[in-house]
């Protein structure tokens, strides 16, 4: 089965290059993308057509196929956004739409918040659905606006997919292969866009449609590996694997309002650009931030063997530190930027006199 998804997924991500001119599915450089040249945005088209054939030719069941036919309407959405551009707020209400139909239709659905505050579990009744659409919409849009740097979003996704698959083929989960059929396109379409950009690997990006759809299937597993009988980890640990898309997207939010910009509007304030203003490069500051993800997760995993309440502590502490730092990086950047534009003026007016 695995060769099988292999030769799957690398002959979709050659499909997806020859097709992306054809159907003005190509990234051009901007005043905020410094990459070279125009880059196919079909990484997640070859992602997705992976798991469809793998889930209908090699039978492997998904968690729930509603599920799965409400991730192929995010994804054909989200094509029609690499194509088209919808706006940040059509693009959101989008999002949780589908997360309402995931926790309804679907059959996914957070009905149980854990024991977060030591007095008990916390059944959430009829806030199930508008806080499952609130987590699908969060996390799709995480993951849509970190996918800023070669490698990262896909990395993102791939870190909670990948430990998940390990604890269910060690549990002898039903669902471990879905798992592995999520987790193999993932690392294939890696090696195409973190590659050497030649015949046989030429660069491809993972797009909108891929971040949002592989987004929102990361919130259905994390759920669906939360809840009921099939959970694999408690529900504040699924917060700790994806740390870093979340923190990095309430960050760059508050960010945004502190210095009075649109709060969905792009620009260049994720931890990724922060790092590489303090001078790593975009290699270095992949991997860093991996680590970092990567860190998070393993340590959420250790305190699975804490209470509940400790765990979601600790996040609080880590979240507030994080913001802590990217808010006192920015104002430092931005005095220097003051004091930059000022030296500037001086000098244009001691040159005019």
């Amino acid at each position: 089965m695995l060769l099988t998804t292999i030769l799957l997924s690398l002959s979709f991500n050659w499909l997806a290059i020859y097709l992306s001119e054809k159907f003005d599915l190509l990234d051009v450089p901007d005043s905020r993308k410094r990459h070279s040249g125009a880059i196919p945005l079909t990484g997640g088209i070859a992602i997705f057509l992976t798991v469809l054939f793998g889930t209908y030719t090699l039978g492997i069941e998904p968690y729930t196929h509603e599920m799965l036919f409400i991730a192929t309407a995010v994804f054909v959405i989200g094509v029609y956004d690499d194509r088209n551009s919808l706006s940040a707020t059509w693009r959101l209400i989008l999002q949780y739409v589908s997360g309402i139909a995931l926790a309804t239709y679907g059959g996914i659905i957070i009905i149980d918040a854990g024991n977060l505050l030591a007095l008990g579990n916390i059944p959430l009744l009829t806030l199930a659905v508008p806080l499952t659409a609130l987590s699908v919409a969060g996390l799709s849009n995480a993951y849509n606006m970190i996918d800023g740097i070669d490698g990262l979003a896909a990395s993102t996704i791939l870190i909670p997919l990948l430990i998940l698959a390990r604890l269910a083929e060690t549990q002898g989960h039903a669902q471990a292969p879905a798992l592995l059929l999520l987790v193999t396109p993932l690392c294939i379409f890696l090696l195409f866009n973190l590659g050497p950009n030649n015949r046989l690997l030429p660069k491809i990006f993972l797009g909108d449609n891929g971040s949002t759809t592989m987004g929102f299937m990361v919130a259905a597993s994390l759920i669906y590996f939360s809840q009921g009988e099939q959970a694999l980890i408690r529900p504040v640990t699924a917060l700790w694997f994806v740390t870093l898309p979340l923190m990095d997207m309430l960050a760059t939010m508050l960010r945004r309002v502190r210095n009075g910009c649109k709060v969905m509007a792009a620009d260049r304030s994720h931890m990724h650009h922060t790092l590489m203003d303090m001078g790593l490069s975009s290699r270095k500051a992949l991997v860093a931030l991996v680590v970092y993800a990567v860190g998070c997760a393993m340590l959420g995993l250790e305190l699975e063997h804490l209470p509940e309440s400790l765990s979601l502590l600790a996040y609080f502490l880590l979240f507030f530190a994080h913001c802590a730092f990217v808010l006192l990086f920015d104002r430092k950047r931005r005095a220097r930027g003051f004091s930059d534009r000022t030296a500037k003026q001086i000098k244009q007016a001691t040159e005019n006199l």
